[in-house]
């Protein structure tokens, strides 16, 4: 049993679970009307109010949320409680611009976020804006699936104990994410995420409760910190406040902007759902983040001493621990590891399905790849997505990197397309000159910054900082063009 912490048991559950979705990609296949992209990428734009609930939820709470996130509260204490205001950050920048581009995809056939880009921004989108923005997003979204197979090595090896190797997790949850995810598409992604949202939101729920009612832990785990690391339980001060601010711009933004949540937008069955799916993601901050801080702030007292990437364990650590406490303990451990597992697997594969649809359409598609039918474009998206993943399993067995720092290094790439959304959609007169332009300065200044070890400055992310610049150019170059080009009706269509 040393080496199998959670028992026979808990293998044989997440064992299960993975054959299920094996077999969720055999059914989804049997589904899918045709190999167009849009059946296979999009699920046919079908996507009802509550799959689509959970498939957003699935996209934003994933492996760097549910293993970092803890990690993050293990290393601050208290003042990491304001990630909440994080992630619902994330709906507000959804209701800015979500609605009329759902509209917009509609009527123009949307499959990727290049394709609005496209639409928006016409011929000199096309030719430039769109590759600039697509390689930007791969770039991310890279970075953002190489994090997720980070995430899934840490909670295999602490499920097991050690028992099964880092590298293992690694490679044998890649290869069953490719086979499910090349067969049934975004179908297949979809229904995974609604078992998944249920597994991991009854078993979080279900353990905190147990663990924290009628006892005084979380009183005995404060007094802890007061007594032994008081700076975790302090008041923050006037960098952390504007470091707080700067991350609600840089998640918010950033986090709203994933092409895979983009797609997700365009997938849906209607703006009914659409809107009906925000109103449940609105509160679903409260429910899950307030959750794992307070595994990782009651993880400080009973796993003391870890440092660096040893500190994206506390979860998996803390959970060995309560699972030997009761059996109830023992079968929400089993259900909140077993989400996690199947939250990595949901975002990986949506990640990966984006990743190879950007690559093949905005990417590749503009040079040789535009000119071939769409079912020649959905068969190389499926061998671009083992490529890719091979070669991204390769970096992850050797990882040097905390997830949140993974986390941030996303984000500070992604937000400088935001305005390409948020300013596209609101501001008729944004240009395509004015987009570019902003787009270049912001990613110059964010890369440049985080590469001269500024990551942030003051406070500020240099991501936010780019951004700032980004939407200042933009607004500026567009202004000055306002008086050479006539005005686009394109975009006030929609708007209305």
């Amino acid at each position: 049993m040393a080496d199998q912490p959670y028992g026979p048991g808990a293998f044989a559950f997440l064992a299960a679970y993975l054959v299920f979705m094996i077999v969720l990609g055999y059914v989804a296949r049997a589904r899918r009307r045709d190999d167009s992209m849009s059946s296979f990428y999009l699920a046919g734009k079908n996507l009802g109010a509550l799959v689509l609930f959970f498939t957003l939820y699935a996209t934003q709470y994933s492996g760097n949320t549910l293993i970092g996130y803890p990690g993050e509260a293990y290393r601050l204490g208290y003042a990491w409680i304001m990630s909440v205001g994080f992630m619902m950050a994330i709906v507000v920048a959804y209701l800015l611009f979500a609605p009329p581009l759902y509209r917009a995809s509609r009527q123009e056939h949307f499959v990727t976020p290049g394709d609005w880009i496209t639409h928006r921004f016409g011929a000199n989108g096309r030719s430039s804006l769109t590759l600039f923005a697509g390689v930007l997003f791969v770039v991310a979204i890279a970075n953002y699936l190489l994090a997720q197979l980070l995430a899934v090595g840490h909670i295999v090896s602490g499920l097991s104990g050690g028992a099964i190797p880092f590298w293992a997790g690694v490679v044998v949850l890649a290869v069953i994410i490719l086979f499910y995810e090349t067969l049934g598409g975004m179908q297949a992604v979809a229904w995974t995420d609604c078992i998944q949202g249920l597994l991991l939101f009854v078993g979080l729920l279900g353990m905190l409760a147990a663990v924290v009612a009628g006892s005084d832990r979380l009183g005995e785990a404060t007094a802890w910190i007061i007594a032994h690391q008081p700076a975790k339980a302090a008041l923050p001060g006037g960098e952390t406040i504007r470091t707080w601010i700067s991350t609600i711009l840089l998640v918010g933004f950033a986090a709203a902007v994933y092409p895979q949540a983009i797609q997700r937008i365009f997938a849906a069955r209607s703006t009914r759902s659409l809107k009906r799916s925000f109103t449940f993601m609105a509160f679903m901050p409260l429910a899950t983040i307030s959750a794992v801080v307070l595994v990782g702030i009651l993880a400080i007292p009973q796993l003391s001493g870890l440092e660096g990437v040893e500190t994206d364990q506390v979860m998996p650590r803390l959970l060995r621990v309560w699972a030997a406490e009761s059996l109830w303990l023992y079968v929400m451990t089993v259900l909140v590891l077993t989400g996690i597992v199947a939250a990595i697997m949901s975002t990986a594969d949506s990640v990966l399905l984006s990743l190879s649809s950007l690559l093949v359409k905005d990417v590749l598609g503009r040079f040789r790849m535009g000119s071939l039918p769409e079912a020649s474009l959905t068969s190389w998206g499926k061998r671009l997505s083992w490529i890719i993943m091979a070669i991204l399993v390769l970096i992850a067995l050797t990882p040097d990197l905390t997830l949140w720092g993974l986390i941030e290094l996303k984000m500070e790439v992604l937000i400088q397309t935001a305005p390409l959304f948020v300013l596209g959609v609101l501001w008729p007169r944004f240009s395509a000159a004015g987009a570019a332009a902003g787009m270049a300065a912001g990613t110059l200044l964010a890369a440049g910054l985080t590469l001269s070890g500024l990551g942030k400055v003051w406070g500020w992310h240099a991501g936010v900082l780019g951004l700032a610049l980004n939407v200042i150019v933009g607004v500026a170059v567009s202004w000055a063009m306002q008086f050479h080009r006539p005005k686009s009706s394109k975009t006030l269509d929609f708007c209305n």
